[in-house]
């Protein structure tokens, strides 16, 4: 495989005095103005604070390379600290979150920020604040969520990484549909806090996109913490295996063979796979069988149905949590003209939440972890799948009825039963698209999307999965070496010039 220009080589840039940090923000800076209004992907940048927040970032791995912050839970001091939301366009940070503090002792600079939908809610990227996010293989079609604005940034060559964050699919999604690297790791190994600790219950977690399996593992390398004050925890990788991954050649033997669990089977009653997705997740099985490991079809464990409505049970007493603070300070309830509707109709349906449904809930998730240990890992050492039922939607696609719309606007008159069922209704078309990403979100297991296809209809990538039991991302990266050293790994465009 040819050296690519990912973050890696760039912090080598910079160590061997081929161009000072400050250029590389500058030649950043240029590629921002060039490409950013074609794919609305930086909706913030202050280069002046990058450039000073350099006297902080000169030691580490990443060494003065720009890296940038999702506008959603990785708030740096000074800079805007909107969610994506209206509702809070001119809050400013007080404060560097732990995600934040780690980045920088590894040695990436903050600059620029990028788009994601209001509260990452979504897997397109289309706020009100913001607007829509391009897809950089074609602008008719989004590139994703919630890290859409990541996924863009990183794809179209303004930046070789991207902070992201993973609480349904919003990593995986978008390096699906982007042509990226995406991995969501076990709960507990990135940083956390130190407001949020729980974010939303352990389902959230901090991560980047990448374009080269040495970033992703370096970073994971550079990032992973344990935390004493956090309520999750997960032990430390190995660091001379996940340093073995970001200097193995070619020739060189990579781990283990493996025995891998796959399947073409869907996780929700009547959303079936499209074509590319089974194109997708052919290609990987056959070249893994190729490579010496033991590939098994099996049924997908479980139907996640039920799991999906206790997710959006979640997300509604989270938004609920979130959002009381505000009306409580302003002496009033919030409205659709204060956020967007489908953040209205979680927060409605969140002040009617029973208690018991919450913990109900998490218990479910605790049951699907169960459940694929015992079918799953504890006869496989790994579990393939799509990443993405169907390529990235068009923007302006119908992804909400007229008539969804209209119940969520009277949504509060209705009793909470019949909130989640309007809300599960508004979502299902967005579902279609992704069935898998959100059940290892809800079991807190690690799961890698890996760039392996391009539709001959659309013309745009798709992913596979690799699903694994807790702390196994390093077996997951040995895999993802094998399919880059031998040139399995789709790239955008201006990493293949």
């Amino acid at each position: 495989m040819k050296q690519i220009k990912d973050a890696t080589y760039w912090a080598e840039q910079i160590r061997n005095k081929r161009l000072t940090a400050e250029e590389l923000i500058d030649l950043t800076q240029q590629k921002i103005e060039q490409l950013n209004s074609r794919f609305n992907a930086i909706v913030a940048s202050d280069i002046a604070k990058a450039k000073a927040d350099l006297s902080q970032t000169h030691t580490g791995f990443f060494a003065g390379v720009p890296f940038p912050l999702k506008m959603l839970g990785q708030s740096h001091v000074g800079l805007p600290d909107t969610s994506s939301s209206n509702l809070f366009r001119d809050s400013i940070a007080t404060s560097d979150n732990n995600y934040v503090k780690q980045l920088m002792a590894a040695g990436f600079t903050p600059f620029g920020q990028t788009a994601a939908p209001e509260f990452g809610f979504k897997n397109i990227t289309d706020s009100r604040l913001y607007g829509d996010t391009k897809n950089v293989w074609n602008e008719d079609y989004y590139s994703g969520g919630s890290s859409g604005g990541a996924a863009s940034a990183v794809a179209s060559g303004m930046y070789p990484i991207a902070g992201a964050s993973d609480g349904g699919g919003s990593i995986r999604i978008p390096a699906s549909f982007s042509g990226l690297i995406g991995l969501k790791m076990t709960r507990g190994r990135m940083p956390q806090g130190p407001s949020g600790y729980r974010s939303w219950q352990g389902a959230s977690i901090a991560g980047a996109l990448t374009i080269s399996v040495r970033d992703t593992a370096q970073f994971v390398k550079e990032m992973q913490v344990i935390q004493e004050a956090a309520p999750y925890q997960a032990n430390r990788l190995d660091s001379k295996r996940l340093s073995a991954l970001t200097t193995q050649n070619e020739s060189q033997e990579i781990g283990k063979k493996l025995k891998i669990a796959w399947s073409q089977g869907s996780p929700i009653d009547q959303i079936p796979l499209s074509e590319d997705a089974q194109n997708a997740l052919f290609k990987a099985v056959d070249f893994l069988k190729e490579q010496g490991h033991e590939l098994v079809e099996v049924d997908f464990p479980m139907n996640a149905r039920s799991l999906i409505e206790r997710y959006y049970e979640m997300n509604a007493a989270e938004t609920a949590a979130m959002l009381e603070p505000w009306e409580q300070a302003n002496g009033r309830a919030l409205n659709e003209g204060d956020i967007e509707l489908l953040t209205y109709a979680l927060l409605e349906a969140g002040k009617k939440a029973p208690v018991t449904s919450y913990i109900n809930a998490l218990d479910e998730w605790d049951n699907a972890a169960a459940i694929f240990e015992e079918k799953i890992f504890s006869k496989f050492d790994l579990f393939l799948t799509p990443t993405t039922a169907k390529t990235a939607p068009k923007i302006g696609e119908v992804l909400m009825s007229e008539e969804i719309k209209e119940k969520m606007r009277t949504i509060k008159h209705e009793p909470f039963d019949q909130q989640i069922k309007i809300i599960e209704a508004a979502f299902e078309p967005s579902l279609a698209y992704t069935p898998y990403n959100f059940i290892s979100n809800l079991t807190g297991q690690p799961a890698l999307s890996l760039p392996v296809y391009v539709s001959e209809v659309t013309h745009l990538p798709l992913g596979v999965q690799l699903w694994g039991p807790k702390n196994s991302e390093l077996e997951m990266l040995e895999i993802a070496l094998e399919f880059e050293n031998n040139s399995q790994l789709i790239l955008p465009e201006y990493y293949r010039e």
